[in-house]
């Protein structure tokens, strides 16, 4: 297979600047209120967080890049990019809204539409390439658990943090 680099760069940098926007926004919440919250008891220490979050941007980021270099039709491949690209941008919303605001309730709205949109990506993804689909597959595991984590916040919390 030919490497289309342009298509491969463009990949990485979408992914790589909306993990770098919801980044600013987590710090701000992790330096600022985030450890006076109640956490869920499966909640992993803060270290894991980048770590896991980086591996899965690059495995998404090459799932993303697979599946644009492969699909044929222009189409097809405008649906996927523009949903692909909206999911990150959601992601950003996400960060904003839990971190930076502390309204943990449209947090948890925005992760559940998140956890819709990329089932419908994961699914694209496999009718092109099974192993993108693969490749994918963590990242959309590791969303529905971030659900999870956002809704047993709210209900240890509340749906708004005041932060002080």
């Amino acid at each position: 297979m030919k490497i289309n680099y342009g298509k491969l760069v463009y990949c990485y940098i979408m992914v790589f600047a909306a993990m770098a926007i919801g980044g600013y926004y987590n710090d701000f919440g992790i330096e600022n209120w985030y450890d006076k919250l109640n956490k869920p008891m499966a909640t992993p220490p803060n270290l894991v967080f980048p770590i896991v979050w980086t591996i899965l941007y690059a495995m998404i980021g090459t799932a993303f890049y697979l599946v644009l270099n492969n699909e044929k039709s222009e189409k097809r491949r405008n649906l996927i990019n523009s949903w692909f690209v909206g999911m990150l941008f959601l992601h950003i919303i996400w960060s904003y809204a839990f971190f930076y605001v502390g309204h943990l309730g449209m947090a948890l709205a925005v992760v559940i539409a998140i956890d819709i949109l990329s089932y419908m990506i994961m699914m694209e993804f496999w009718a092109v390439s099974k192993i993108a689909a693969l490749m994918f597959a963590p990242y959309f595991t590791w969303v529905l658990f971030a659900t999870y984590l956002n809704a047993a916040f709210i209900n240890l919390n509340d749906y708004v943090v005041v932060i002080e």
